[in-house]
């Protein structure tokens, strides 16, 4: 190896240049210039003196002309010294400032000479410090080396410098090359056991850091691989040890790297490094690839509890890296999460739950043609045992606690997917599924059942499904929301499903109906065929045996739906229903009892009377333990209930109370008038009929009614309540259409004769048209009159 040059060779340069700068006589040039100054200030002043001269004297001048002009003279080659003096003065001073650079680049020379010095020196102790292998000096001696090649930088066209650069570029590879091979030499071979602080490592690394961040990311390159190799080739794709069921093998052969690293290796390498971090890049980039292949090719045999149990272990391993370094996955990695490898299958998730509920549903969905109640006898009362959606429990169909149940876990498990959580593309499912429930499972049973038990529960669950709806529609847009991370995000809308529940409580509410129209049979069979026939009544009672029919047909329906249907809205509307069958099945009973005598019609009106008592009571508005609403019984809903039964029993009341009157023309007029309180013709004629007048018949009737009118033309209305009145029993007013169905009994040939009624084309005449018929008829008869 070539000796390099001894640093005492280089300063007799700088010795000569000190003593050059030192010879220059710098006060004598001062000395000059102070004198050339005083000089030049003292022509100035005395020139000066003699213009003022000159000015004081200017008349004694102007008589001696010769010598005005000798003085001028005198005075221009004072100025012409005075110029000369001052130029003379430029020029010292140009000098002084050239003398003062120079003196300036000398310095800057001595400086930089002392630099090139150091420069030599360090390089050459440096080049001792690698013999001998002394690592932690050499660090130090190469940042100092590299800091005096910094400064040199502006002399790259200097020989010398040139030369002293090349040499570091050496000095440099061969530090290179000497702390690779020791790392290289640490970690080629595995060891039992081995500890960095024991070895060179440490120092080397000082070196590393000192040599630029390029040889420490070859160094850290070379490391991370080297250690992950062998994972490479235990967790191929192709091999068993790859595959999605050893997904958890994966993060538990990283973890004992990462804990070996911690115990053994981190001393060789500097805390700022973050080697840990660097292992867990290089490794989640690698199993990244690995999972996302293992997806592609396993994706047509992909299963939904083989994916969820490697994707939990995938977020239980991100979650525990957070913990460690108290940091998010992407800010310790610096990657995307391990976790999204799996966010395009995650379909997988929702098609699962898809068959699930279509298995669970089949199981309750009732055969075509076969009987309803096999799918409700096994828990037609049974009430919520384990936490839904709903607040209360209540008694509904086993199967939608099932159906409840299961969402409320699914949904939880999807939100626990992650970022990429299909809960939007599970809401559709849940929509899909919860309208089959409504459609296929319900409502089938509320059009078929007969069971007053059984049709109360699917009430009960088809309001318990409504509620469903919109809780659950709000708990997916929470999740969604928290998903998304915006707290505008679409919401979830489920309000078709909801209206499909709403049907079928619809629908269960007129089977209910239905179940009690039977119910009341014999009591309106009773009403029609009694044992004694009402034309043959001798007396008023006080109330009839078919009320005491109608009461317990009542009661035997409303004891249960008081008591099972939960949903107090759905009782009253059940009641407000019951109260327009009994008031439109007695009216239309009495239709076809016609003719109508007064004694049967004041022992109706009797009756009657029992009926209104027997509705009024027939929610048990302050029945014990019964709640209505959130503050107790609601005022305002009996009253209102108390105004629907009074204004359906007026609708008969009048009527009976006419009938039961005397049958004497003027008299009747007279009743009607007081209780009906209209002068429409038409309507008057309805109760003649059902007085089984003939029409022929009815000329007294019509003249006392028309010459009321005449007395009073405009005291009274021209509608009432008898107006909606059909003679006609099998008319569409009395087909209750909310029952689905409508009772046709033309074929009853019980029922005593009537005459034949107007139809219902014949509609009633204003009341200037009656007025005009009625003077008319009066002048007929007149003129009959013998």
């Amino acid at each position: 190896m070539a000796t390099p040059e001894r640093p005492c060779d280089v300063p007799a340069q700088v010795d000569r240049l000190l003593t050059e700068a030192g010879g220059i006589e710098q006060g004598h040039v001062q000395s000059a210039q102070a004198r050339i100054q005083a000089a030049l200030a003292e022509n100035r002043e005395r020139a000066t003196q003699l213009r003022e001269r000159l000015a004081q004297s200017a008349a004694p001048l102007a008589a001696q002309e010769p010598a005005a002009h000798a003085l001028l003279e005198a005075l221009d080659t004072l100025e012409t010294h005075a110029s000369r003096a001052e130029a003379s003065v430029g020029e010292i001073t140009a000098d002084i400032r050239w003398l003062d650079m120079a003196k300036r680049h000398v310095a800057q020379s001595i400086v930089t000479l002392r630099r090139l010095q150091m420069l030599v020196r360090s390089t050459f102790q440096l080049e001792q410090l690698c013999d001998s292998h002394q690592f932690r000096e050499a660090a130090s001696a190469l940042q100092a080396v590299q800091a005096l090649l910094d400064y040199f930088v502006p002399f790259d066209r200097v020989p010398y410098v040139l030369e002293q650069r090349a040499k570091m570029e050496r000095m440099h590879e061969r530090l290179r090359t000497m702390v690779l091979a020791e790392y290289e030499q640490a970690f080629q071979a595995p060891r039992a056991r081995w500890d960095a602080r024991e070895s060179a490592l440490p120092d080397a690394a000082l070196v590393v850091e000192a040599l630029g961040a390029d040889v420490r990311d070859a160094l850290l390159d070379t490391y991370c691989t080297r250690q992950l190799r062998e994972y490479r080739r235990v967790f191929r794709a192709v091999d068993e040890a790859g595959q999605l069921d050893n997904v958890a093998r994966r993060y538990a052969w990283i973890r004992r790297l990462l804990r070996t690293y911690s115990e053994e290796h981190a001393p060789a390498f500097l805390p700022a490094w973050h080697v840990d971090r660097r292992l867990l890049a290089l490794f989640a980039e690698l199993t990244f690839e690995d999972l996302r292949s293992t997806l592609v090719r396993e994706q047509p045999r992909l299963h939904v509890d083989m994916l969820l149990h490697a994707l939990h272990a995938t977020q239980e391993f991100e979650a525990q890296v957070a913990r460690q370094y108290n940091e998010p996955w992407t800010r310790v990695v610096g990657a995307r999460r391990l976790s999204d490898a799996f966010a395009p299958y995650l379909g997988v998730f929702v098609e699962a739950q898809d068959k699930h509920l279509a298995d669970m549903l089949a199981q309750h969905t009732p055969a075509p043609g076969g009987s309803s109640a096999a799918a409700t006898a096994v828990a037609a009362s049974r009430e919520p045992t384990e936490p839904n959606l709903c607040d209360e429990p209540v008694r509904v169909l086993a199967s939608s606690t099932d159906l409840v149940t299961f969402y409320r876990q699914t949904l939880e498990r999807c939100a626990q997917l992650g970022p990429h959580a299909p809960v939007r593309e599970l809401a559709h499912v849940y929509a899909k599924w919860l309208k089959r429930y409504a459609m296929d499972v319900l409502l089938p049973v509320a059009q078929q059942s007969r069971d007053t038990l059984e049709l109360c529960t699917v009430l009960n669950t088809a309001d318990y499904g409504s509620t469903t709806c919109t809780q659950l529609a709000q708990r997916v847009t929470e999740k969604l929301r928290a998903l998304e991370g915006a707290g505008d995000a679409p919401p979830c809308v489920l309000d078709a499903e909801r209206d499909a529940f709403l049907s079928v409580a619809a629908a269960a509410l007129q089977a209910l109906v239905r179940g009690l129209s039977t119910s009341l049979d014999g009591a309106f069979q009773a009403l029609l065929r009694p044992e004694v026939p009402w034309t043959q009544r001798e007396h008023v009672d006080d109330k009839s045996p078919w009320v005491d029919l109608l009461a317990s047909g009542l009661e035997s329906v409303a004891v249960v739906v008081r008591h099972h249907v939960e949903n107090k809205r759905y009782v009253r509307s059940w009641c407000d229903k019951a109260v327009t069958l009994v008031t439109t099945r007695l009216l239309q009973t009495i239709v076809r009892l016609r003719p109508v005598r007064a004694r049967a019609a004041a022992q109706w009106l009797a009756d009657v009377q029992h009926v209104r008592t027997m509705l009024h009571e027939l929610p048990h508005f302050s029945a014990p333990g019964r709640t209505w609403d959130a503050g107790g019984a609601s005022q305002a809903m009996q009253a209102s209930y108390a105004r629907l039964v009074d204004r359906s029993i007026a609708k008969i009341e009048p009527i009976l109370r006419v009938l039961a009157g005397p049958e004497e023309p003027t008299a009747m007029v007279a009743a009607y008038r007081e209780h009906v309180q209209d002068q429409a013709l038409p309507n008057f004629q309805k109760l003649l009929d059902l007085r089984g007048l003939r029409r022929p018949d009815q000329t007294p009737w019509v003249e006392a009614f028309l010459a009321a009118i005449d007395r009073a033309p405009d005291a009274l209305p021209t509608t009432s309540t008898l107006s909606s009145l059909q003679l006609d029993p099998n008319a569409d007013v009395y087909a209750l259409p909310e029952l689905g169905e409508r009772r046709d009994e033309s074929h009853d040939t019980s029922s005593p004769n009537r005459p034949s009624t107007p139809s219902s084309a014949t509609a009633a005449l204003s009341l200037p048209d009656w007025k005009k018929f009625g003077s008319m008829f009066g002048v007929a008869l007149g003129q009959r009159r013998p």
